[in-house]
């Protein structure tokens, strides 16, 4: 019996020896490949030196070209913006506000305002003047005012768009650029806007469309094609690459409902576009060796299924970031370079072979070492996680926000910027526990924090506390600016729903806002906050008040 054990154990020895030793040399077979392929595509790319060069010019023009009329085309919304006709109007329908009106009688509403009607008939100009397909005015939260279409049997005006990324860019001030699906032509288009101020208050967004036909000229030559951000293909020479995606493309990790909500189709499809092999065994890529200095680009070379012809592709960003293009070149037929590539393979074979053992050895070894390194930033990444962050929201914890706050005392006092705080209070929060229960109530809590992200900006700090009690920190922004916010974040917290069984419960906040002011302490500046929400709570809840409220009772003026 022992002797059979022992005869096993030696049997599983051997096979795990013999299996190391195969384990090595197909390591060293795999490097020595890679070793004659780098050295055949070096070979190769001087062969292709004219090309690339010529592929190049061409890319580069491409694209220029194209980062010249996105400023011309971002430039429209901008110079509508600045129409006082457009700021009036919004600004009139921003005081009666539609937010709540059903969409048709909204738009029976709008189309029937005089005072909107030369401004439809201002945007119906723009458009034709400017070469666009659509051109409309919106509120704030998204509802169309007038627009360009105003007399086609189904104009956009009603309809509301504020869940539209390029809308909300400009809503938080900046220039909007997206490539979308039109929800009701059906018909892509890049969509560009502007928001519109007057008297330095946000009062609508200016939005124009322009079809993608209008701008093929882009993709005049050989097989090019644009894509968006999500690496689908907005623009193509070959009208069958409309629509397709290239590989490893951000589209397919976004969810059905995310891809249907922008492009109207979940599925799509890879574009057939693959390297392209020299012969069967060589490269499927080229590089540059290191002399081509004047060539900044690594075309690759590329053919289109089910052809063999083979382009030069090279891949650019616009300058806005919102668009890669990608152009396309014939290129000439390579002869074979598999026999020197075997030959560079054995050489490289027969020297890699004898290192095999100690880089096995040193493999296993640096492996154990990340791994065990990898558990222990995993446990600290952990652990800081825990400290910061309110596990139930994801908003920061009492502990770190007040560190930060205090650092934002400092940042403000020493660079003088202007830096408010909200304060927020969920309204109400212990009957909304004791009717729906605590688990809901967790979910009103996350809910909040989910709507503070959507509803301000990137760079403001949210933090937890204690119970239903947030604080916001908005940086770089007034009393006046931080109100705004805080309104903002109020009117999504009250259009919020969450489905309980078919039945949807609903939620308010209280909100008050106080500036730092110079001589603050971060207890200081809580405290005025705190008596602004005091002062929101006593009004009746889901409202917002400021800490110069405080000031205006305290002087006794109306």
């Amino acid at each position: 019996m022992v002797y059979a054990l022992l005869n096993r154990h030696h049997a599983a020895s051997a096979f795990v020896r013999g299996l190391a030793v195969l384990v090595c040399v197909l390591i060293a077979w795999a490097l020595a490949r890679f070793a004659a392929d780098q050295l055949v595509a070096n070979r190769a790319a001087r062969l292709l030196y004219e090309e690339r060069s010529i592929a190049t010019r061409l890319a580069h023009g491409t694209v220029h070209t194209v980062n010249q009329d996105l400023i011309l085309i971002r430039g429209i919304p901008q110079v509508l913006a600045q129409i006082e006709q457009l700021q009036q109007a919004a600004r009139t329908i921003a005081t009666h506000p539609l937010t709540n009106v059903p969409q048709e009688k909204a738009r029976e509403t709008l189309l029937a305002d005089p005072v909107l009607k030369p401004v439809n008939e201002l945007l119906r100009a723009a458009q034709l003047y400017f070469g666009a397909d659509l051109v409309w005015l919106g509120t704030p939260d998204g509802i169309t005012i007038a627009s360009s279409d105003f007399n086609s049997s189904n104009p956009l005006i009603g309809d509301r768009y504020g869940d539209r990324a390029y809308f909300n860019a400009a809503v938080l001030g900046g220039s909007g650029q997206q490539y979308v699906t039109g929800r009701k032509t059906g018909l892509p288009g890049i969509y560009f806007t502007a928001p519109v101020y007057q008297d330095g208050m946000l009062v609508g967004v200016v939005v124009v469309k322009l079809g993608i036909r209008r701008l093929s000229h882009w993709v005049d030559s050989g097989a090019s094609f644009i894509t968006d951000t999500n690496g689908v293909i907005v623009l193509a020479n070959d009208p069958t690459f409309t629509g397709l995606a290239v590989p490893g493309a951000t589209v397919f990790k976004l969810s059905r409902t995310e891809r249907r909500h922008l492009y109207l189709q979940e599925d799509f499809t890879v574009v057939p576009i693959e390297s392209y092999d020299l012969a069967p065994g060589t490269p499927d890529f080229l590089r540059l060796t290191p002399d081509d200095e004047e060539s900044t680009h690594n075309a690759r070379l590329v053919r289109v299924r089910p052809d063999n012809q083979p382009y030069l592709l090279e891949a650019e960003a616009s300058s806005d970031g919102e668009m890669v293009i990608y152009t396309m070149s014939e290129a000439p037929t390579l002869g074979s370079l598999s026999v020197e590539r075997r030959r560079y393979a054995a050489l490289v074979f027969a020297l890699l072979l004898s290192l095999a053992g100690a880089s096995y050895l040193l493999v296993r070894y640096l492996r154990r070492e990340k791994l065990q390194l990898t558990n222990t930033l995993a446990k600290n990444a952990a652990l800081e996680h825990e400290v910061k962050y309110d596990a139930l929201t994801g908003a920061l914890s009492r502990g770190h926000f007040l560190k930060r706050l205090r650092a934002e005392v400092i940042q403000a006092d020493a660079a003088d910027v202007p830096t408010s705080v909200i304060l927020v209070d969920l309204d109400h929060f212990k009957q909304i526990n004791d009717t729906w229960g605590h688990a809901l109530g967790d979910t009103v809590l996350a809910t909040f924090v989910r709507l503070c992200h959507e509803s301000l900006r990137e760079d403001d700090i949210c933090g937890r506390l204690g119970g239903e009690e947030f604080a916001i920190i908005l940086s770089g922004a007034i009393e006046a600016r931080a109100f705004d916010a805080a309104e903002r974040l109020r009117e999504a917290v009250r259009a919020a729903r969450i489905n309980v069984d078919g039945r949807a419960l609903q939620f308010t906040i209280s909100a008050g806002v106080a500036q730092w002011h110079e001589g603050d302490d971060d207890n200081a500046w809580l405290q005025r906050a705190d008596a602004a929400l005091y002062l929101a709570k006593s009004r009746g809840r889901d409202r917002c008040a400021r800490e110069s409220d405080l000031r205006v009772l305290t002087r006794g003026e109306p």
